[in-house]
């Protein structure tokens, strides 16, 4: 029965310490860490990227990054990754703009005869403005809606992440 206990003892206290170790590991509120990570629209296009030679270094639970990720790397192991899926509204959508969207005479559309469709989108220089709608004015004027805000604000976003190091906060 003595020799039972002590297996039972001497498993228990592994089971424990391997239990503690493995939390070790992972990441937690309060553990700097540093990751790399592709971002991308919803239709494949990088928006932001970092590699391990400019990776993004930040303390978990300090605000220092938006809410998803600090979310989304706790309990992840270094070296781990991970892919996160954000609405408009869990990344940058607070940042979108009602006052950005602009009114466009739909005459210049007739006149260089282009059909302006809701979703497509409209390229100017290095900028891409989407058309939300259209408009009829109380004189009988048709506009074309453009919704010039930043894409990250109102597409849904990917995020690819991997976790490089941790350093704990007694570090």
């Amino acid at each position: 029965m003595k020799k039972l206990l002590s297996v039972l003892f001497i498993a228990w206290i592994s089971l424990f310490i391997f239990a503690w170790c493995n939390s070790q590991d992972k990441i937690h509120v309060g553990d700097s860490v540093s990751i790399v990570y592709t971002a991308t629209f919803s239709d494949g296009e990088i928006f932001e990227e970092n590699t391990e030679k400019t990776p993004l270094l930040f303390t978990v639970g300090e605000n220092q990054v938006i809410q998803w990720l600090d979310e989304g790397v706790v309990g992840l192991k270094v070296g781990k990754k991970k892919t996160l899926t954000l609405t408009p509204e869990e990344a940058y959508g607070s940042l979108y703009n009602e006052n950005l969207i602009q009114k466009v005479g739909k005459l210049i559309f007739d006149t260089l005869e282009i059909t302006p469709e809701v979703g497509s989108i409209q390229k100017l220089d290095n900028l891409k403005w989407v058309i939300r709608g259209f408009e009829t004015d109380e004189n009988g004027n048709e506009f074309v809606l453009f919704d010039i805000n930043p894409k990250q604000t109102r597409d849904t976003l990917t995020y690819k992440i991997q976790i490089l190091a941790k350093q704990l906060p007694s570090e």
